[in-house]
């Protein structure tokens, strides 16, 4: 028997997240509505673009998505659609020398585009743009209100907040204070541009998708392709190179681009190539930004609040994390597919929708209490040579740190469990 109304869900925020939320409530015939927060022509032209490993999270898209797009999502979303080869490893390497330090596993991974990413799931989903979210309330019949700023409302029976690292939606199940992120003091450049032919071509020596990279002077270099749309011409190729490091200098310390790029250049004398030429090659006019390095942990029971079982988060607004063992996207792709699951079983009349957001949430809590200390770990470690090879990619790889541990037997490090909000 199903539940005695249709259910309703809105979603806030049209980023990988939600949209694959969206996707997979579609296809189970639960009504959705999407809202996002940029307008219709800034969300497709904004000018910074990156990409992100996708890995063990993939199957949960091809769950989500309806059946004749399945066969399309390597060519939607990789950033190099022309290789067709299936990675099973990613290499590092020790940036003075240019020496392979070892090749992590992974579950095939592949770069993919976030742009890409966001139109290929936002097929066949009706969004509306430019709706920046005020308030949640209460509404009649155990409904919620979202009030945007522009004076419209809509209600429903669940809003999903996946409105990113620094969420509105969260603000409503913890309060100000403890929706708040940390900053773990590191410091990225990330940027994505194109180069002459010869360095175009030197960047895909190694690996032609992908390669990371560590220096004793306690800096880590990320570099991948990111888009390829004539793989005849590399002069027309994008790139995308992260440096990041811990401490000074901070953004405050580096006003402008032209600072910015001066400091790149000149750590980047001190690397072997590619990663040298590739810094003298950057462009005069990259806007470079000074990205800091943000985590929130789902450490607290919002369950008893007043939006408890009617309001929830997924993705970054439900877990920020350190991108340095790439498992944000992954987290969140599972996230999606796990909502859409229990909300099926409530639609189908299985559970109560409060019993179906808890399970969803606790599912959600113990997977990433897990993986964010990890990842914590991770990135502070990757930017001193003397704990590099203890850091945890070297011994769990790409791979879901709970499910390694247990293929292994070895005890799980839980973080601590979440505690109720008073």
């Amino acid at each position: 028997m199903g539940s005695e109304k249709p259910l309703k869900i809105v979603v806030i925020g049209a980023g990988s997240t939600g949209l694959l939320l969206a996707q997979g409530l579609k296809q189970n015939g639960i009504e959705c509505a999407v809202y996002e927060r940029e307008d219709s022509s800034t969300y497709q032209t904004r000018p910074r673009e990156w990409g992100m490993t996708l890995h063990w999270g993939a199957s949960y898209i091809s769950k989500c998505i309806p059946p004749e797009l399945r066969p399309l999502l390597n060519e939607g979303i990789c950033c190099d659609p022309f290789y067709g080869e299936k990675d099973l490893t990613l290499p590092h390497y020790n940036a003075k020398t240019g020496e392979k330090l070892f090749d992590m596993p992974g579950e095939e991974p592949r770069r993919i585009s976030r742009k890409k990413l966001r139109n290929f799931l936002s097929q066949g989903i009706s969004v509306q743009y430019g709706k920046q979210l005020s308030t949640i309330e209460p509404g009649p019949d155990d409904m919620v209100v979202a009030t945007f700023a522009d004076g419209t409302k809509v209600s429903g029976d669940l809003i999903v907040g996946c409105d990113g690292a620094n969420s509105i939606v969260r603000k409503y199940l913890v309060g100000d204070e403890a929706a708040q992120v940390e900053d773990l003091d590191i410091q990225m450049f990330n940027v994505s541009c194109s180069f002459p032919k010869e360095t175009a071509l030197l960047q895909r020596m190694g690996h032609p998708v992908f390669k990371n990279s560590y220096h004793p002077d306690g800096f880590m270099w990320w570099q991948s392709i990111q888009d390829v749309k004539d793989p005849d011409r590399p002069e027309t190729w994008l790139f995308q190179n992260c440096l990041s490091w811990i401490g000074t200098p901070r953004g405050e310390d580096l006003p402008d681009p032209a600072a910015r790029l001066k400091f790149w250049r000149e750590k980047a004398a001190a690397f072997a190539d590619p990663w040298r030429t590739v810094g003298k090659d950057l462009p005069e006019d990259l806007p470079i930004v000074v990205d800091r390095t943000t985590v929130w942990r789902p450490t607290m029971d919002w369950s008893e609040t007043e939006f408890g079982g009617r309001v929830t988060i997924a993705g970054d607004a439900a877990h920020a994390m350190p991108p340095h063992r790439g498992q944000g996207l992954n987290n969140a792709l599972e996230d999606a597919a796990r909502l859409v699951d229990e909300l099926v079983v409530v639609k189908n009349g299985g559970k109560s929708l409060r019993d179906g957001v808890a399970a969803y949430e606790k599912d959600m809590k113990d997977r990433t209490l897990v993986e964010i200390p990890i990842s914590i770990a991770q990135a502070q470690m990757v930017h001193s040579f003397d704990t590099l090879m203890d850091a945890p990619f070297f011994k769990h790889g790409m791979n879901k740190y709970r499910e390694d541990m247990e293929a292994k037997g070895q005890e799980i490090e839980v973080a601590t469990a979440p505690a109720p909000i008073v």
